[in-house]
C-alpha cells in the first residue's frame, strides 16, 4: 500500500482558481456570443439604424458583458493577501 500525500490547498489558491475559472468562462461566453451574432444574423436593420448583426456584436453585447463583469467581481471576487501567514509579522 502507497502511502499518499494529500495536500490541503491553501484557501488563497481556492479563490484565486474560482475568479480564474469565472472570468474564462465568462469569455469564451462573450466570444460565442460576439460571433453568433457577428456571422448568424442576416442583414435586417437593428434598432439605431445600423445592421443588427453590428449593433448586437459591438455594441449591445459589450455592454451586457460590462455589467455581468461588474456583478461577478462585486459578489464573487474578493480581496484576499498575497503574503503568505508565516511572513505576515506579528502586531506589537
Amino acid at each position: 500500500m502507497t502511502n499518499r500525500i494529500f495536500i490541503a490547498m491553501d484557501k488563497r489558491y481556492r479563490q484565486a482558481n474560482k475568479e480564474a475559472r469565472l472570468s474564462l468562462y465568462l469569455t469564451l461566453l462573450y466570444l460565442i456570443f460576439w460571433i453568433a451574432f457577428a456571422y448568424l444574423l442576416g442583414d435586417q436593420a437593428g434598432l439605431l439604424g445600423f445592421p443588427a448583426w453590428f449593433e448586437l456584436s459591438c455594441l449591445f453585447a459589450p455592454i451586457g458583458f460590462i455589467i455581468a463583469c461588474y456583478f461577478i467581481v462585486k459578489y464573487q471576487f474578493k480581496d484576499i493577501p498575497l503574503e503568505s501567514p508565516q511572513s505576515i509579522p506579528p502586531h506589537e
